[in-house]
């Protein structure tokens, strides 16, 4: 009887793997900023073929900058439930360890934007984000309902354009006149 328990648990887990997906989706409050300017981040979570007590359980790993040299990640909130270390920024990238849990009573069906943070622009170019790490369903709000991990998902971002402060533009517009000047 135990073995028949067991196997149907599994086949469960199985079925509800095979038609469920998760989605990241990076947004940025502006498209263009400058150096020394900061902009913030949402990180949302969707996600597809859960029941209707189904939930986005967490997501375990690293938001990885298109250049973590372009900016300083910082001002980390949690939106879930709870954190198992806390956020940790290398430059432009995140590593975090963030979760919810139904044994926990934190299974919130209606999260969508699980995560914000900010970052300080220090060089030009385009910040734009991925995810590398673990991302976790469960199908129902059972407290024993086995994780649906996903290693491998779709991830949309956002692009900010970091471009030089306007004061560099102008001393570098007066650099030209001073070096003009000098020709003469």
């Amino acid at each position: 009887m135990k073995t028949v328990a067991i196997a149907a648990v599994a086949g469960l887990a199985v079925a509800a793997t095979a038609g469920s997906s998760v989605k990241l989706t990076f947004s940025a409050s502006a498209s263009e900023i400058n150096v020394g300017d900061t902009v913030s981040w949402t990180v949302e979570a969707s996600y597809t073929g859960l029941s209707s007590t189904g939930y986005f359980g967490g997501f375990n790993g690293d938001f990885v900058s298109s250049d973590s040299s372009l900016g300083t990640a910082g001002n980390f909130t949690n939106n879930m439930g709870f954190e198992g270390t806390p956020a940790a920024a290398t430059g432009a990238d995140v590593n975090l360890n963030v979760f919810n849990s139904a044994l926990l009573g934190s299974d919130d069906q209606s999260l969508g934007v699980f995560f914000t943070f900010d970052v300080t622009a220090e060089a030009e170019g385009a910040l734009s984000y991925d995810a590398s790490g673990v991302a976790t369903l469960f199908n129902s709000d059972f407290i024993f309902d086995p994780a649906i991990e996903f290693t491998a998902f779709p991830v949309n971002s956002d692009t900010v354009n970091i471009v030089p402060a306007p004061g560099a533009l102008a001393l570098l517009g007066l650099g030209g006149l001073v070096a003009g000047r000098r020709r003469r």
